[in-house]
């Protein structure tokens, strides 16, 4: 399956499960309708991933302090640069501390998906001499790194005790795991991602996928060594919102279904029951509107 995939071909499976005819053999049909359905949300939300990636980006200035981002949601920020002056980070504000800070500040994420376009303010003189406390008029003057997608960000773990098996499932409480982003020790010191068995202060990621198993099944774990048994761990790891992988899977079911009735409208069975099919959509591509109904608050808007 393509790594953009939204859905695997196990949970497909399960949900058709009662179809007649769905077999092994249809597997390679299944997936091809996911990556294409796949590819069409993509192009739907105006989204190139959901999935943690790092983008530089360049804005026109506008003269304020504050700059909406265009992807969300925004993990974290890793530079700034004003008329080519690199911006520092400024603290996040704290009970008794001091405010306003100097530099720029990242209206944070709560973690829960949808999400929606954050803000980066601009704090106080940082530049000596020169008063960069703007995103000053300009053409392509302003230039963000940052890191967005969907990820859980530190879920805390502990490793089981002996014995083992030394095994974490990840607890994916929006979404369906999609990608490894590390795992660290309570202490901040972080493990090494390894092939094979773990030893010390390494771990395995094992992905289960068997989706003509009798019921099909998909799932990840991660695999410590016996060193670390009992180990207070932080697990972060990228993952496809619960709506959008049900709308891949919904819509993919559908297409797979609408092959036996292409371009009926209505059936008649026995000449006692008729059941009608809808052929209308959002989109000139099909899209079914429960679909695009639950695919609307994705959507990328910002400019």
């Amino acid at each position: 399956m393509a790594a953009s995939d939204l859905a695997q071909l196990a949970d497909l499976k399960a949900w058709l499960a009662g179809s007649s005819g769905i077999g092994a053999g249809d597997d390679p049909l299944l997936a091809r309708l996911i990556t294409d359905i796949s590819g069409a949300i993509y192009a739907y939300l105006d989204r190139p991933s959901l999935l943690p990636r790092t983008v530089t980006e360049r804005y026109d200035g506008s003269g304020k302090r504050r700059l909406y981002l265009r992807q969300f949601p925004v993990i974290s920020v890793t530079t700034v640069m004003v008329n080519d002056v690199v911006v520092p980070a400024a603290a996040a504000p704290t009970a008794g501390g001091s405010f306003p800070p100097i530099g720029w500040l990242l209206e944070p994420w709560d973690g829960a998906p949808p999400g929606r376009a954050q803000a980066l303010d601009l704090f106080g003189v940082w530049s000596t001499g020169q008063g960069y406390d703007a995103f000053y008029h300009g053409r392509q003057n302003v230039v963000v790194t940052y890191t967005t997608g969907y990820q859980v960000v530190g879920e805390a773990a502990t490793v089981p005790s002996t014995p083992g098996p030394y095994v974490i499932a990840p607890l994916a409480p929006y979404g369906p795991w999609a990608s490894d982003a590390g795992v660290v020790y309570a202490n901040g010191v972080p493990l090494t991602a390894v092939p094979g068995a773990p030893s010390q202060g390494q771990y395995q990621v094992v992905v289960t996928n068997s989706p003509d198993a009798n019921p099909p099944s998909w799932g990840v774990s991660y695999v410590f060594s016996a060193a670390d048994a009992g180990a207070a761990v932080s697990i972060s790891y990228g993952f496809v919102p619960a709506v959008i992988n049900n709308a891949c899977i919904e819509w993919a079911a559908e297409r797979y279904r609408y092959r036996t009735r292409i371009g009926q409208s209505a059936q008649t069975v026995a000449g006692q029951q008729t059941a009608s099919y809808s052929l209308s959509g959002r989109r000139a591509a099909g899209m079914p509107d429960f679909i695009a109904l639950s695919l609307d608050p994705y959507r990328m808007v910002t400019q």
